[in-house]
């Protein structure tokens, strides 16, 4: 079948509570300077002013719409967006992170109806009242054009970036998706993941690329990301086993591979109840918790875990407040 597109990009934002950062966002896509895409905009059942705030840049730019529906999670929200789409490309904005660069000039020689996906480099930015407090990059340690053979020999390398999760800092052939049925299943958590494993799954060519594109906003504590949820652990640990599924299906087994990915979830679900506005004892408990799970129970007993040995014990002999209360607990994820 030949699609027809009317656009060269179609930019999904789904919106819900952000005024505070919704208009940085959008004057982040329209400074782009690149007349041929449209800004889908998705107010989810926002009860702030963010959906007046849409509606505004609506009224002053043709090439925005702006649709209001009830909340029903940010997955079918953009997969409302993704129903609306006319662009050739499709690219998923956080209406709390912003654009930067020239995104869509400068990687639109570069899309053609052969490549499938496009991964981008991003900063990540720390930031108190909308005022940038610290911003590290991080950098694919990869770039240039991949056929399926080449991408799947260095899926561990780019996994292991934490790079591959979202989908902010990609570019979908909209084709693709229509062709292979992916959408965004419903989901408290991870929507992202299991979308792009379907997208690994059935992807012929990769671009990738080092040049930063994108800000993500770390550390919001009202963000889905920042909150504590006791049930992030284990969807975290159910979206690794489709990890290992597909990894299965390319005849790739890589046991120590998957008890890094397992070391980082259980040491950042750590780190965000260290953060947490709670008293110490609830902190404990929760990390307990997650302790107690049976697949962190093997992999605190494994001689070859990739825990840091002080960690690895420490938890191992009960002393959660002890691990809670490491300042430099990020330099022990490896």
């Amino acid at each position: 079948m030949i699609w027809e597109f009317n656009l060269k990009y179609s930019v999904i934002i789904p919106v819900y509570n952000v005024e505070k950062y919704i208009d940085r966002c959008l004057k982040s896509v329209i400074s782009q300077n690149y007349d041929d895409l449209e800004i889908i905009v998705i107010d989810n059942g926002s009860t702030d002013r963010s959906g007046s705030i849409c509606d505004i840049y609506a009224n002053e730019y043709a090439n925005i719409s702006v649709y209001h529906i009830e909340n029903h999670g940010v997955g079918p929200a953009r997969n409302f967006g993704l129903s609306k789409a006319k662009g050739e490309f499709i690219c998923f904005v956080d209406a709390d992170d912003y654009l930067v660069g020239n995104l869509f000039s400068d990687v639109e020689s570069q899309l053609d109806s052969q490549l499938d996906l496009l991964v981008f480099s991003y900063y990540n930015s720390i930031e108190k009242n909308l005022s940038e407090i610290a911003r590290s990059a991080n950098i694919l340690p990869i770039d240039g054009k991949k056929d399926k053979s080449e991408f799947i020999a260095l899926f561990q390398e780019l996994f292991l970036t934490n790079m591959m999760y979202t989908v902010w800092n990609k570019i979908y052939r909209r084709e693709f998706l229509k062709k292979h049925q992916i959408v965004f299943e419903s989901y408290e958590l991870g929507e992202d993941v299991r979308f792009n494993l379907n997208v690994y799954q059935h992807v012929n060519a990769v671009l990738l690329v080092k040049f930063c594109y994108y800000v993500y906003i770390s550390g919001r504590v009202d963000s889905a990301m920042g909150q504590y949820n006791p049930n992030r652990m284990n969807y975290q640990l159910e979206e690794l086993g489709k990890v290992d599924q597909l990894m299965t299906s390319w005849n790739i087994h890589d046991d120590q591979f998957i008890d890094q990915i397992k070391t980082r979830i259980l040491m950042s679900n750590i780190q965000n109840i260290s953060k947490q506005k709670m008293s110490l004892s609830k902190k404990r408990h929760c990390v307990e918790v997650l302790c107690r799970n049976q697949e962190m129970i093997a992999l605190l007993k494994k001689a070859t875990s990739p825990l840091h040995p002080l960690v690895r014990r420490l938890l191992h002999f009960r002393m959660y407040l002890t691990v809670i209360f490491l300042k430099k607990l990020q330099t022990l994820i490896k």
